[in-house]
């Protein structure tokens, strides 16, 4: 009986991690006919060796929808994207991690 409560509980406790969304200050969205990836380059997913290309660093894109698997972009990722809020004073940012983060953030000007 021990075992399963905690075979329960061990459920609900991922399930609760795994559902954070994307709160609408935080998504972003890809700029008029921009893409993840650059020409050449095919957009992949990150492998526990990290990725492909040099240049390249494993994140999770945090769009409107919520939060996209582990992609392999490049650091200039956040050129082709803009913060999806209307509020003003918002910026894309990158978090270190692995996998890293890519949302929007409030200034700290």
């Amino acid at each position: 009986m021990r075992g399963r409560i905690r075979r329960i509980l061990a459920g609900v406790v991922l399930a609760g991690l795994t559902a954070c969304g994307v709160t609408e200050d935080e998504a972003v969205r890809l700029k008029e006919g921009q893409t993840l990836s650059i020409p050449g380059v095919p957009l992949e997913g990150c492998t526990t060796f990290g990725c492909t290309y040099e240049g390249q660093v494993c994140m999770e894109v945090f769009f409107e929808y919520g939060r996209s698997p582990a992609v392999c972009v490049f650091l200039d990722v956040c050129e082709r994207l803009e913060c999806q809020t209307q509020k003003p004073g918002y910026k894309c940012t990158l978090f270190d991690g692995f996998p890293g983060q890519v949302k929007c953030i409030e200034r700290d000007d």
